[in-house]
């Protein structure tokens, strides 16, 4: 795929998934996804500041885009990544090679004079976009055993909110007799659901997925919203 190549950083076997949260935050870049399994499978992940800004995959002469395109690539088993810092023309550039990649308002618009403040998302803007997520069955913010933001279906907040605090405590404790630093999620995987548990401002989130969930885009969404959610 013709994009450009950028400044390269790393290369490695790690699942696309952990890639995008370790270069989620601080970083503008391209991780590309290299699969050699006959097929010339390839495709291109481009990030900036913890939002996943365009996304491409293309294998046999089909191409996917946008979240189609990631959801394949994170399923991908074996596949190489190379990922790349980009300069914002770099960015931009990549952009206009592949325009139908990019996610809803990540495309430029008139320039500024000085670079926009990261977005800052709203609790309730934040459960919405958990939830669109494929997979998701509910999600909800807790406070002192006490839902106070939810969305879903079929699901008891109350009984969701009090096993939310008991896993935040069970989780701390394990964490800090294993000395190893402060919980930034906690995950919980059964046979037919998994549960992410994370500090959001002075609230949990946990989020409830059916099994075959994709926990990498889960993740990703919960850290980005680590750092921008503002109250409302």
């Amino acid at each position: 795929m013709k994009i450009p190549d950028g400044s390269f950083v790393a290369e490695t076997e790690r699942p696309l998934s952990e890639a995008l949260v370790d270069y989620g935050h601080d970083f503008r870049g391209c991780i590309r996804v290299i699969c050699d399994d006959g097929r010339q499978s390839e495709g291109f992940v481009i990030v900036e500041g913890g939002k996943v800004l365009a996304s491409a995959f293309t294998t046999m002469g089909i191409t996917l885009y946008q979240t189609s395109a990631l959801e394949r690539m994170t399923a991908l088993k074996g596949a190489r990544l190379k990922v790349y810092s980009y300069s914002e023309d770099e960015k931009l550039r990549a952009f206009a090679s592949y325009p139908d990649s990019v996610i809803e308002d990540s495309s430029p618009g008139e320039a500024d004079e000085h670079p926009a403040e990261p977005e800052r998302i709203s609790y309730d803007a934040l459960l919405a976009t958990v939830t669109r997520l494929p997979g998701v069955i509910a999600a909800a913010l807790v406070i002192d055993g006490l839902p106070i933001y939810q969305q879903g279906q079929q699901v008891d907040f109350e009984h969701i909110a009090v096993a939310t605090e008991d896993m935040v405590r069970s989780g701390t404790k394990i964490a800090t007799e294993l000395q190893l630093g402060s919980a930034e999620q906690i995950i919980l995987e059964t046979p037919s659901h998994k549960a992410v548990i994370a500090p959001i401002s002075d609230m949990f989130l946990c989020v409830l997925t059916a099994a075959d969930a994709n926990l990498g885009l889960v993740r990703l969404s919960i850290k980005n919203a680590q750092t921008n959610v503002r109250d409302r």
